[in-house]
């Protein structure tokens, strides 16, 4: 390459560059348009009655492959990247951002191929790259990172940043300029000629793009940390972790749109292996093998966008808030929510008065609890294995023997233990429980027999009673027959009668022997069932004349306790998982006695507050997944198709990632890292321990560590969004936290410096913080020219919509708009300026931002305040405002040197 003319080399890569642009575009056209008519003709040929599955696959592959021309056409290539091998021969090779089409005279791969890794590299930079079958060594000589645009027919590409190596780094505003400069020059402008600095066009070094709309920012083409960490493999798990702008979450969407691309996995044996193999187990395609966990719902929203922008088909089942997904999972999965059908131990409740503070180290409390339930599983089963090897009954006493070395072995491993321990005896165990049902429904025919052959009326008596009982709210079951219930099939649990449906006498039949059963369970353990429980209510309207004799209900006590204690080893998977919600009710029961954890219990035993729900989720997903590993583990034993682990397996996922994962507890993370399928256990993290908004979130890095296994730490430092005025500010301000500050790297940029925020106290009412943000506004307008993005941050909910009255009348002069994100939800247009609570803007950026009563936030919030003014203040580009409704703080005074009064535009 000829560097002695820096017009003359930044032509021949405009030129390049755009018959590169316009060929791709063009083909990408054209084969949409064949693609249209050969659908047609397919889908005409096919008989849609006798081959529907056909017809599914073919609409999902035509709609992949008309997603990604329709990627090729809206924006062609990202970057051209020019290289010398290690034989001196110069070659030219174009990057696209999806799946590209080969083009007659172009070397063209997608940036999320191996190849497209040369895109990261600087001019300058070396680097090993496969073409085929073969390595070269190459030399990167020059690179332009593209941004195409087709206006008026013409395509051309805006602000690309091009770097030469011996010339340096440039930005062009557009290369089609660059081939052809206007050439009516007004007669003032000819002095202009002459003077290298007004060249507009061309640019020497990289200025920052102005955000002009509010999301996150767009970002194709990652440095050379960022895509070495996006292309780690996909059985890898990683926390990133940065400062504010450093491209965390960009990181994470390139990492996804890569791991969910087949041809470009195609190279990676190993990685294709086990995708194939998780899809095989859960019969999910892996393109929608993956979820994402995100802290809020405007931040969900915008990364949804993200999705969009590369290609992902980001569904709102594919990213989620845990709040909303906890309660799917517990409810419609799990079991372990109540239902309309009255199934279900739990119900939520919003808050909650009787969880001690120390349940934030929730860790801790996790951990006693999964002692005390693995403990209580051991024991119990241990018991009722010596009472059964105890047993007259000879078949239950040589089912005992058998049983009583599966217990011995504690540890957490003891779930798959004792299912390979009780495996060989199910045959047995399911033959002496068959002969106790027999017994048992023997006596209970005897006695509905007897009830009806006395009153030909009393199966329609009984109906009425138990829908009269049921609207009365009786007391919920005990916690024994609880534990029994759980061990029953989901269609056993749907046939019993429920509160506002008509009884069938099926169903009144169910209740009958459920309180025949209760009985004499109770008479046999010695105590007396509860009188204002179901079972209690019934037994007194039946009365002891309508009740069998004490020795029918004595053998039929006898009966139960032995099918109960068979049971349980018959169906162990459903002790261990659906037995969980009892066991955590008696864990609490005892904590709160001995004041622990708990002040007291809810006032009823089935409230359950979110963050005793996470807690029995992950139990249930850990045992879920030792049990699974089980099966797994033993050759020619097939996965369940059906009961609690088969739940388990439609809920795991080839990829789980999570974006502000220090917003979320220990216990979240360790869920979200349970659903992570373990042949590929894929789990990414990224979030910045100075943006905890959360008194639950993850407050060290060496916390991750009670979370899982192997999770690997990586950090970036580049930050890409604010200036360094408001880069040596954040330092500070995580400082004030007790944090220590990040060793955070500006890009070599032309506008890096930037200008000082600025402060303003005693601004009492919204009337004075609308005057003080309007002349602000009025200042960012005259400097930046063009319509940006402006956020105003407020402390609570209520303050939103009056603030944005103030605000907006006063902002029409300049024909601006004030508008209230209530909740969080965006409305208005990129043109307004926006007001929020501060609670919903993690991970979003602004052009500017203003922080509206910081002295507010410091006396409501005295130890997250300071995590508050680092998200809110990172939050900011360019430009950054505070104001105070009395003094400034002694807690923010050491901040006022970085403070200016106004702009002074």
């Amino acid at each position: 390459m000829n560097i002695n003319n820096k017009e003359s080399v930044l032509a021949d890569i405009a030129r390049d560059s755009l018959t590169c642009i316009e060929k791709v575009a063009a083909d990408a056209e054209a084969a949409r348009t064949s693609h249209r008519r050969s659908d047609a003709s397919a889908f005409a040929s096919i008989n849609t009655l006798n081959s529907p599955q056909q017809v599914s696959r073919l609409g999902k592959v035509a709609d992949a492959e008309m997603d990604a021309l329709a990627a090729l056409i809206e924006q062609p290539v990202i970057a051209r990247i020019h290289f010398i091998d290690e034989n001196d021969e110069e070659d030219t090779i174009f990057i696209t951002r999806g799946t590209p089409r080969s083009i007659p005279g172009f070397k063209i791969a997608s940036y999320r191929a191996p190849l497209g890794r040369i895109a990261s590299l600087a001019a300058g930079d070396e680097g090993t790259f496969r073409f085929g079958s073969t390595e070269r060594d190459l030399l990167v000589d020059s690179s332009a990172r593209l941004k195409p645009q087709r206006e008026q027919g013409q395509w051309d590409a805006k602000d690309s940043e091009i770097d030469i190596r011996g010339l340096g780094r440039f930005t062009v505003g557009s290369l089609r300029e660059l081939l052809e400069p206007s050439a009516d020059i007004e007669v003032g402008d000819l002095e202009a000629l002459w003077d290298d600095e007004t060249d507009a066009n061309i640019v020497e070094g990289v200025r920052r793009a102005i955000l002009t709309q509010m999301g996150l920012r767009d970002q194709p083409i990652l440095d050379r940390h960022q895509d070495e960490i996006f292309r780690m493999p996909i059985n890898s798990r990683c926390f990133l972790s940065g400062p504010p702008g450093t491209g965390k979450t960009t990181t994470l969407i390139r990492r996804l749109g890569q791991k969910t691309d087949r041809q470009a996995l195609e190279e990676s044996g190993e990685e294709m292996r086990l995708i194939r193999q998780v899809e095989e187990e859960t019969g999910r395609p892996h393109e929608s093998s993956w979820i994402l966990f995100s802290p809020t719902e405007l931040l969900r929203q915008y990364v949804k966008e993200a999705f969009n922008k590369e290609g992902l088909a980001a569904s709102d089942g594919h990213i989620r808030t845990w709040d909303e997904f906890r309660r799917e999972l517990a409810r419609e999965e799990l079991g372990l929510l109540r239902t309309s059908a009255g199934t279900g131990p739990f119900v939520e409740r919003r808050t909650q008065d009787y969880l001690k503070p120390e349940v934030l180290d929730e860790a801790q409390w996790y951990d006693e609890f999964r002692e005390y339930v693995d403990a209580s599983v051991a024991d119990e089963l241990r018991a009722d294995a010596d009472l059964l090897a105890k047993s007259d009954a000879p078949d239950l006493s040589v089912i005992g023997d058998l049983l009583g070395e599966a217990f011995k072995r504690p540890g957490r491993d003891f779930y798959a233990h004792t299912m390979r321990s009780v495996a060989g005896l199910i045959p047995e165990i399911r033959e002496a429980i068959s002969s106790r049902t027999d017994a048992i429904n023997r006596i209970l025919t005897r006695a509905r027999n007897a009830l009806t052959h006395a009153d030909r009326n009393f199966p329609d008596l009984l109906r009425q009673e138990i829908s009269r009982q049921l609207a009365a709210d009786p007391q919920e079951a005990d916690e024994d027959d609880e534990l029994e219930a759980a061990l029953e099939d989901e269609d056993e649990q749907a046939s019993a009668p429920q509160a506002g449906r008509p009884v069938s006498r099926q169903q009144a039949l169910v209740r009958f022997e459920r309180a025949l059963k209760s009985l004499a369970k109770a008479r046999r353990a010695r105590r007396r069932v509860s009188e204002k429980s179901q079972d209690g209510l019934l037994l007194e309207w039946l009365g002891p004349e309508r009740i069998p004799a004490d020795n029918e209900i004595s053998e039929l006590g006898k009966l139960l306790v032995e099918q109960s204690r068979l049971r349980r080893f018959e169906r162990l998977e459903r002790l261990f998982l659906r037995g969980l919600p009892t066991r955590y009710k008696r864990f609490r029961s005892e904590m709160a006695k001995a004041e622990r954890w708990y002040e007291a219990t809810p006032a009823k035993a089935s409230d359950i507050h979110w963050q005793e729900l996470d807690l029995v989720i992950l139990a249930t997903l850990q045992i879920a997944n030792e049990l699974l590993s089980n099966y797994r583990s033993r050759t020619g034993l097939e996965l369940p198709a059906a009961g609690p682990l088969a739940s388990m397996l439609y809920i795991q996922r080839a990829q789980v990632l999570v974006d502000e994962a220090t917003d979320f507890s220990r216990v979240q993370l360790a869920c979200m890292n349970e659903l992570a399928h373990p042949l590929t256990g894929s789990l990414f993290l990224c979030g910045d321990i100075n943006q905890r908004l959360t008194s639950w979130g993850l407050k060290s890095n060496e916390a991750l560590n009670w979370i899982g296994e192997n999770i690997e730490r990586r950090s970036i430092t580049v930050s890409y969004r604010q200036s360094r005025r408001l880069v040596d500010l954040a330092k500070q301000i995580a400082t004030i936290g007790g944090s220590q500050a990040d060793d955070i790297i500006l890009p070599d940029r032309l506008d890096a410096e930037g200008l000082p925020p600025v402060w303003h106290a005693s601004l009492g009412d919204n009337s004075a913080v609308a005057e003080w943000l309007t002349k602000r506004i009025h200042e960012i307008d005259r400097m930046v020219q063009k319509a940006t993005t402006i956020a105003v941050l407020v402390n609570e909910e209520e303050q939103v919509e009056p603030l944005a009255l103030e605000l907006n009348d006063r902002l029409e002069e300049i024909n601006l708009s004030a508008v209230a994100c209530k909740d969080g939800k965006v409305v208005g247009n990129d043109r307004d300026v926006r007001v929020f609570n501060i609670r919903h803007i993690k991970g979003l950026e602004f052009e500017a931002v203003f922080f509206v009563d910081l002295d507010q936030t410091v006396s409501k919030h005295p130890d997250l305040f300071s995590k508050y003014l680092y998200v809110g203040a990172t939050r900011a580009a360019t430009y950054l405002g505070v104001t105070f409704k009395g003094n400034v703080p002694r807690q923010i005074a050491p901040l006022s040197h970085h403070f200016s009064e106004d702009w002074s535009i």
